[in-house]
């Protein structure tokens, strides 16, 4: 499902000036989108000459006569597709190339109302208003998260598009510095995603857009913090023996069949029915990539849903986790019961790590990073590991590898320089 993006001419069509003849030579530049090996197109309304076109580099010559203006264009057109495929995987859902190109507003209904709302706060709440009515709570929350950092900035206060100066948006960079890398990058994708839209639905000009304004580069490659564990300290966590009558129990039961559920996604995990356990194997499909999976659960995982078979607590709307009840009965709802799930379990999962004293944040993200490592530790084939973890390049799978590698790379340094 991976989508891959180009810049063209389209030589197989010439354009035509205002008096409807045919301009010698000169074709229109367009973005094209593959998908499943399917092409998708999108204009940029601009043209070239073949002679002005590095079709090598897939970009226009300096010669071009509209060079840096049409240099922008593309890559804005290309910033937007990179931010509806990063903003679809956050919220945990496959994105096609038909949808982005319908995003960019080649065909987008975001609000059935004829008049845009010309304040920012009341714009953003428009966008999740129409993510809530076509039941994608995960696209929804990206925007309403946005929101509440234009609530911070403006203190409460709405303004409009055109109000806005070069010192509200370094107050806005400002106001994010501090968080992670990858976190500053996600608001500002999302705030620059507002401004686009509200730029396509003329309440300002691309003069107004935040980018030329902050210092950030929101779409630059972040390489993220080490997260796993140590393979001695799971050891430790997993010989813990937490009350049956607490919160920390139940949590840990979880933490045992992710681990030995090949690193499964929490929200995957807690979606599970009992009907997809079947001869001691899951199926399941999982939510960011949408791909279909049906293996064979390891001996420890399976005792995990055996013992949930018996817990006190039950779905009365047949989960296997205790979570998600028959009044979760809408996407929004099951989203936000996982979202409350994940808190207790993060906190549970931290206050485990303490006491074995692992010094370090440890979350569900870092248990699935030590998940895959401890395989790469055993000398595991990456792809195998990429199959496992339902990652479509092995890229994103030796992200999860980076800090093994850099231990594997200490152990030989100090056995060498004894």
């Amino acid at each position: 499902m991976k989508i891959s993006t180009t810049p063209i001419i389209w030589t197989y069509r010439k354009i035509k000036d205002t008096d409807n003849n045919f301009i010698k030579d000169e074709h229109e530049v367009r973005v094209r989108m593959w998908q499943n090996e399917k092409p998708i197109y999108i204009p940029t309304g601009f043209s070239s000459s073949v002679e002005n076109w590095d079709k090598e580099h897939a970009r226009p010559k300096t010669t071009h006569p509209k060079f840096l203006e049409l240099s922008s264009k593309i890559k804005g057109i290309i910033d937007d597709i990179e931010y509806e495929i990063k903003t679809a995987d956050k919220a945990g859902r496959v994105i096609t190339h038909i949808e982005i190109k319908a995003n960019l507003g080649l065909d987008r209904k975001l609000t059935p109302v004829i008049d845009k709302p010309n304040k920012i706060m009341a714009y953003a709440q428009s966008i999740v208003d129409y993510y809530n009515s076509v039941d994608n709570p995960g696209y929804a929350n990206v925007f309403y998260n946005c929101k509440l950092t234009l609530k911070k900035l403006l203190k409460d206060r709405d303004k409009m598009f055109l109000s806005f100066t070069k010192a509200d948006h370094e107050a806005y960079e400002q106001q994010i510095t501090g968080l992670s890398e990858s976190t500053i990058s996600n608001y500002l994708r999302t705030y620059y995603r507002i401004w686009n839209l509200a730029i396509e639905d003329g309440l300002c000009t691309k003069n107004h857009h935040p980018k030329k304004f902050i210092k950030f580069k929101a779409y630059k490659r972040i390489r993220t913090k080490k997260r796993s564990i140590k393979s001695d300290y799971w050891d430790r966590i997993m010989k813990l023996k937490p009350s049956k009558e607490t919160r920390i129990y139940r949590s840990h039961l979880m933490m045992q069949f992710m681990y030995y559920g090949r690193g499964m996604n929490f929200n995957d995990m807690l979606k599970l029915k009992r009907e997809q356990f079947v001869n001691n194997g899951i199926v399941y499909r999982r939510s960011k990539n949408k791909r279909s999976y049906d293996f064979e659960l390891h001996p420890k995982a399976v005792a995990v849903v055996k013992l949930l078979e018996n817990f006190p607590e039950q779905s009365d709307a047949g989960y296997i986790f205790p979570f998600i009840m028959q009044e979760h009965d809408t996407a929004k709802k099951i989203d936000a019961r996982i979202d409350s799930a994940l808190k207790d379990f993060n906190e549970d999962s931290q206050a485990m790590a303490d006491a074995v004293g692992w010094k370090k944040r440890f979350t569900s993200n870092a248990l699935r990073h030590g998940f895959a490592s401890h395989l790469n530790e055993a000398n595991v084939p990456i792809k195998i590991i990429q199959e496992a973890l339902g990652h479509e390049t092995q890229l994103q799978t030796r992200v999860y590898l980076d800090d093994i590698e850099d231990g594997i790379i200490t152990s030989a340094i100090n056995a060498a320089l004894k």
